[in-house]
């Protein structure tokens, strides 16, 4: 076979290992997306636990669109898309349940500030 010949043979080897090793590399984004999605799952169900819905509904609104996103790239094989939803929806959990748990933090405080006061009146009361 001449080199004129091989060219062409050449050039279509190439572009099979070019498109092997593309796939190859693409498969191997599948794991670490579905490791994320669960993740974020997690964080959207975590939030849900600590009241978010009440104290947080933005919040979580928005970690259940990225999760919901992260779900329907994953789906349609868009493993890199599904990442980064699945990192934003994680974060965003994260977000909405700390502010939840903000809130109920504050509202203890302010609950026990109301006590002390109520103590500090019973005390002025008391025969010195």
């Amino acid at each position: 076979m001449s080199e004129s010949t091989r060219r062409p043979y050449r050039s279509m080897f190439f572009c099979v290992v070019l498109a092997a090793l593309s796939a190859v590399g693409c498969a191997s984004h599948r794991p670490l997306a579905t490791a994320k999605v669960t993740q974020a799952e997690r964080a959207v169900e975590d939030a849900q636990q600590a009241g978010a819905a009440v104290s947080a509904p933005l919040e979580l609104r928005a970690a259940q669109d990225k999760l919901k996103a992260a779900q329907e790239a994953m789906a349609k094989g868009k493993h890199e898309r599904a990442i980064r939803s699945a990192e934003q929806a994680t974060i965003d959990g994260e977000y909405a349940r700390a502010v939840a748990a903000k809130q109920r933090v504050n509202t203890t405080s302010d609950e026990m500030d109301q006590y002390i006061k109520v103590l500090r009146q019973e005390l002025d009361r008391l025969p010195k």
